[in-house]
Order: C-alpha cells, then sequence, then structure tokens
C-alpha cells in the first residue's frame, strides 16, 4: 500500500505550476500615452534590493496545509526500513514503531549531501517526498505545541506585551501570530505509535525520579524475550 501510493509520485513527477508568457505586443495596437504621462522605461522601473521591503518571518510556519495522519504514517512507514539503525532498526524490525521525524527527514538530506559530495547515490524522488511529508508533520506538531504553551501563557497570567517581549516581537505581531496558529490546535495530528506500558519496578532498579524526563523508548533491560526473536 506504501509502494503504491508514493509509487505515483515517482511515475507522474510533479506538474510545475507556471503563467504562460504574453505573446509579442503589436505596437499598432497601443493607445499613445496621453501628454504629460511619464516615459515607460521610467514608469516600470523595478526598485532595487536595496528599497524592497523585507518580508517578516513571523508567520513563515503558519498557513501551510498538513497532510493527513494516514499520510503520514504512510510516509513514516516508508522512510523507517530505509533509513533506521541501531535502536531505532530494532524497534521497527520488532514493533513496528517508526523512527523520529526529525530523524527521518535528516537522514534523507544526509543521503542527498552525500550524493552532492560523490560518496553515495542520490535519493528517490519518492524519499523526498516522503520527508516533506513528515516534516510538514513536524511543522503542525510544533505550531500546536507553541499554540497550547501561548495558552499556557495567558492563562499564567502573562500578557502580549511580556509575550511579545520574550519573543522579540512587537504586541501586534504576537497577537497575530496567536490568532494564525490556535485554528491549527483542530487539525488531525500524526502521533506515532503508543508505547508499551511500563512494567513495575523490581527489587534491584531505581524507579523513575520525579523531576527527571522519562523515555518513550523502552530500555535494552524491559525488551521482552519475544522481541529478540527467543
Amino acid at each position: 500500500m506504501v509502494n503504491e501510493t508514493f509509487g505515483r509520485i515517482s511515475e507522474q513527477g510533479v506538474e510545475p505550476h507556471y503563467r504562460p508568457r504574453p505573446g509579442p505586443r503589436d505596437p499598432n495596437l497601443e493607445m499613445p500615452p496621453p501628454p504629460g504621462t511619464p516615459d515607460r522605461a521610467d514608469h516600470e522601473q523595478r526598485p532595487s534590493s536595496a528599497d524592497a521591503v523585507p518580508s517578516s518571518p513571523v508567520f513563515a510556519s503558519v498557513g501551510l496545509p498538513a497532510p493527513t495522519p494516514h499520510t503520514v504514517r504512510q510516509a513514516r512507514a516508508f522512510l523507517t526500513p530505509r533509513h533506521a539503525t541501531g535502536v531505532d532498526e530494532f524497534l521497527w524490525q520488532s514493533r513496528e514503531r517508526p523512527m523520529p521525524d526529525r530523524d527521518a527527514v535528516d537522514a534523507v538530506i544526509d543521503t542527498g549531501d552525500r550524493a552532492q559530495h560523490g560518496t553515495g547515490d542520490s535519493p528517490e524522488p519518492v524519499e523526498v517526498a516522503a520527508a516533506l511529508l513528515v516534516l510538514s508533520a513536524v511543522r503542525l506538531n510544533l505550531d500546536q505545541t507553541e499554540a497550547r504553551l501561548l495558552n499556557t501563557a495567558q492563562a499564567a497570567g502573562m500578557g502580549f506585551e511580556q509575550i511579545a517581549a520574550v519573543l522579540d516581537l512587537s504586541v501586534e505581531d504576537a497577537e497575530e501570530r496567536y490568532r494564525q496558529l490556535k485554528p491549527r490546535l483542530d487539525e488531525p495530528a500524526a502521533t506515532t505509535s503508543t508505547p508499551p506500558p511500563r512494567r513495575a519496578a523490581t527489587p534491584g532498579r531505581s524507579p523513575h525520579r520525579p523531576g527527571t524526563r522519562p523515555t518513550d523508548q523502552p530500555t535494552w533491560d524491559e525488551l521482552d524475550d519475544e522481541d529478540w526473536g527467543n
């Protein structure tokens, strides 16, 4: 199913979006400019790069469409067996748990970098397409996390003046960013597979200490014999 879905990308290719260029103008059909109109060359001068208004990066990650969770799961299942190593490879083979999204994207980029240096083959277009889908899921997760954190900040009594000062933004930009991030909370996110339940602490093993960061992957001691094929 995954190969069929992503196989269409490599077979059909990506259709470019372009605007057709207008044909040559017929000077006989052009109306003469009224008296006092500045010359066309002066009128059509493009502003220099120094005069151009730089685009604000405040909303760079907001507004991009998010792929469906099913599509993201297919992309993860396509990339993981091709790029996972070590523990990630073992967890995929034993529990079909995909590798972390950022690691999958970085693996495709590293493959492309090695190809540019002549030390490997270029990634297939279907791999790059899958990485773009996974990256869109990462972006959605970050936007949703930021929106929830901004909700938490307001619930904690922080106003947008304080939030804007922390983010080094104007108050208007901070408020606009929140308005654009908040609707992303309603978009369905493609979560990874649920980790297995933790085993009860056994004598001789230290339990999880408060204040330390729990991991979402089992330790080597927690893997069952069946995971090793025994």
